[in-house]
């Protein structure tokens, strides 16, 4: 199959929970290179349709996650689309039997990075600041079963849903050192969890010099405006249908919170 038809094939609904599906049945063998510029092609489908490229979002950066997928990549880069973004307090809905609510720290870059061996004092230089923000990462079906390759997963990556919500204020990088900032996680009022940006490969600055990384294997690049969200600080926790919000205190960066409306199954 061309990359063209690779991208037809991953680019209709349900893709990313459907394991006939897999990406790896029309082409076996796909390096996970492959995979990510798939993924990205994908994107820019979508924004050429009338979305909009608006950063990049990593996974399994924290300890608890790498127990929970030990094969997985790190980090897992997916490309942030404008429509998956959305500003505090807003309310969306669950479109998954489980989902997950993930605290994260978001860095908004000044100027682009590129290069496969940036340093933190290099990232740094190129912050123009932090925003606290939440995931809400839908579960899959026969996500956690294995049924996926991870070809697959890399090439869906934040194909739909999971949204991600952003804080209301911007602090400046001279104002707090990201690998000590705190972030605690409540649900419906009650605090669940708790961990610092040290969780989050070390450092989130460390975060973004990966993802650079890895675009840099396939000829693309983080650019000035763009959010890098940096990976989840406390354990998922698990959310459903019923839960109404959760909401994220950081030491520094501020409070952001996400409301849940109720969604009919089926």
């Amino acid at each position: 199959m061309t990359f063209e038809d690779l991208l037809d094939h991953l680019d209709r609904p349900g893709i990313d929970s459907d394991p006939d599906r897999d990406i790896i049945r029309c082409k076996p063998g796909l390096t996970l290179d492959e995979a990510l510029a798939l993924q990205i092609g994908v994107k820019r489908r979508r924004a050429a349709a009338g979305d909009r490229i608006v950063g990049h979002q990593a996974s399994f950066t924290s300890r608890p996650m790498q127990a929970m997928f030990p094969d997985a990549p790190v980090p897992m880069v997916g490309t942030l689309l404008a429509s998956l973004v959305r500003d505090n307090g807003a309310t969306v809905t669950l479109d998954a039997d489980q989902c997950f609510v993930e605290s994260e720290i978001a860095v908004l870059l000044d100027r682009d990075l590129e290069g496969p061996d940036l340093t933190n004092t290099e990232v740094l230089a190129a912050v123009a600041g932090f925003l606290p923000a939440i995931e809400v990462a839908p579960l899959r079906p026969g996500v956690r079963e294995g049924k996926y390759s991870w070809a697959h997963m890399v090439a869906v990556q934040k194909a739909v849903g999971g949204y991600v919500v952003l804080g209301p204020r911007l602090t400046p990088p001279h104002l707090v050192d990201v690998s000590l900032e705190g972030a605690l996680v409540s649900i419906d009022g009650e605090r669940r969890a708790g961990a610092i940006g040290f969780e989050a490969l070390g450092n989130p600055l460390t975060v973004v010099a990966s993802v650079a990384r890895k675009l840099h294997a396939v000829g693309e690049k983080l650019h000035a405006g763009q959010i890098v969200i940096t990976g989840s600080l406390p354990p998922p926790q698990p959310i459903n249908r019923s839960t109404r919000d959760a909401a994220v205190q950081f030491t520094t960066l501020g409070t952001v919170s996400v409301r849940f409306s109720e969604s009919p199954r089926g």
